[in-house]
C-alpha cells in the first residue's frame, strides 16, 4: 500500500525492504519500509514504515481475549499487533524529488488542480465577437473536462497577462496548462504545455472533438515521464559493491550503496563511524559529511545476490549475510 501511494499517486519510485536490527522499531519483531531517494542532495529518505509488534506490547499492557478454540472458556490469548501509517512527509518527498528551479512540479494523480486553462491571443484589435467566442469555448472546455472527472480551473482573470499566469501556475506546479486563442478555435484545436517539460517547442496539440481523451492521455504521459525520470536518476545513483574501499567513494559521490551485510548492530555502528571519518577530508555531494546508515534489506529479487563476506572487513558473522542498502539519509 505504501509503495503504491508513492509510485501510483506521487510518481516517486521506492525500494521495498525490511529494516536491519539497528533500525527496527524498538519492541517490534520486525519493521518493513519503503525508501525513496532525493537526487538533489544524494540522500535517501524513509518513505513509510510498518511495524509487526507481535505480542510484545499486548503482554505489557494486558491486551488479551478469550481463546475461541478453548471450550472451557478459561484460556486467554494476547493480541498480535501491527503499527503503520503515512504522514505528511510524503508531500515533502514528492516536492524534493520532482521540484525544479521554477517551483513545484506536481504529479497529476495528486494535484489539487490537474489542468489550468489560460485564454490567449486577445489583442487590442480583437473584436467583441472573438472575445465572446473565446470566453464561451473556454467555459465549454472547462465543463467537458470537469464532467469527465478532471480537476480543471479556468483562469479568465483579465487583470494580468497570459505570461504572468503561465509563470504563476508553473510556480504552483499545476501539471498541465491548456492555451486557447481565437486562432486555435478556428482550427478546432488547443495547445497543451506540460509542467515537467519547460521547452516551449514541446507543447502538445489537442483537438476540439477529442479534448477529454487528449487531456487524459497527456496527464498519464506526465505521470509516466515523472516516474521514469526519477527512477533513472535513482538507479544511476545506486552502486552495488562488495569491497570496503569502494564504499566511501560512492557514498561521497551522492550515491546509495548496495552491499553484503551481516545485519549485526556492532558492524552497522562501525560502518556509520568509519564512513563519517572517511568523509571529513574529501568533497561530498550534497555537502553533508555524515556517516552512512542502513536503509533496508531490499525485498525485490533483482537486488539480491550471493554474499560471501560482510562489507565490514573485520566481521566474523557469515550466517545472515544479505545484500543491504546503505546511504546518507534524512
Amino acid at each position: 500500500l505504501h509503495a503504491r501511494v508513492y509510485e501510483e499517486l506521487l510518481a516517486v519510485p521506492v525500494v521495498r525492504g525490511t529494516k536491519t536490527k539497528a533500525e527496527t522499531f524498538p519492541g517490534a519483531d520486525y519493521t518493513t519500509t519503503v525508501e525513496a531517494f532525493i537526487p538533489a542532495t544524494g540522500r535517501a529518505i524513509q518513505g513509510a514504515t510498518s511495524h509487526h509488534l507481535g505480542q510484545n506490547f499486548s503482554k505489557m499492557f494486558e491486551i488479551s481475549f478469550q481463546d475461541p478454540k478453548d471450550s472451557s472458556g478459561q484460556k486467554i490469548e494476547y493480541a498480535y499487533q501491527n503499527s503503520w501509517g503515512l504522514t505528511q512527509r510524503t508531500i515533502g518527498v514528492m516536492v524534493m524529488v520532482h521540484g525544479d528551479d521554477k517551483g513545484l512540479v506536481l504529479p497529476p494523480n495528486a494535484a489539487g488542480i490537474q489542468v489550468v486553462m489560460v485564454p490567449v491571443g486577445i489583442k487590442a484589435t480583437s473584436t467583441e465577437e472573438e472575445k465572446k467566442t473565446l470566453a464561451q469555448v473556454s467555459k465549454d472546455y472547462e465543463k467537458k473536462l470537469s464532467d469527465a472527472g478532471i480537476r480543471v480551473l479556468l483562469d479568465d482573470d483579465n487583470s494580468v497577462s497570459p505570461g504572468w499566469k503561465f509563470n504563476q501556475w508553473e510556480m504552483k506546479g499545476v501539471p498541465l496548462r491548456i492555451e486557447l486563442g481565437p486562432m486555435d478555435i478556428s482550427k478546432g484545436q488547443f495547445m497543451m504545455a506540460k509542467r515537467n517539460v519547460l521547452d516551449p517547442k514541446e507543447k502538445v496539440v489537442g483537438k476540439h472533438e477529442s479534448i477529454v481523451e487528449d487531456v487524459k492521455r497527456t496527464l498519464q504521459e506526465i505521470h509516466d515521464q515523472l516516474y521514469s525520470k526519477s527512477l533513472a536518476e535513482r538507479d544511476n545513483r545506486m552502486a552495488s559493491i562488495d569491497k570496503w574501499e569502494d564504499f566511501s567513494p560512492n557514498l561521497n559521490a551522492g550515491k546509495m550503496v548496495l552491499v553484503p551485510f551481516c545485519g549485526e548492530p556492532e558492524c552497522e555502528e562501525w560502518i556509520k563511524e568509519k564512513s563519517k571519518e572517511e568523509a571529513q577530508e574529501v568533497e561530498v555531494a550534497g555537502g553533508l559529511k555524515m556517516g552512512a546508515k542502513s536503509l533496508c534489506v531490499p525485498h525485490e529479487v533483482k537486488y539480491q545476490k550471493k554474499c560471501v563476506q560482510c562489507i565490514f572487513p573485520g566481521c566474523q558473522h557469515y550466517d545472515q549475510l544479505r545484500m543491504t542498502l546503505f546511504g546518507r539519509s534524512y
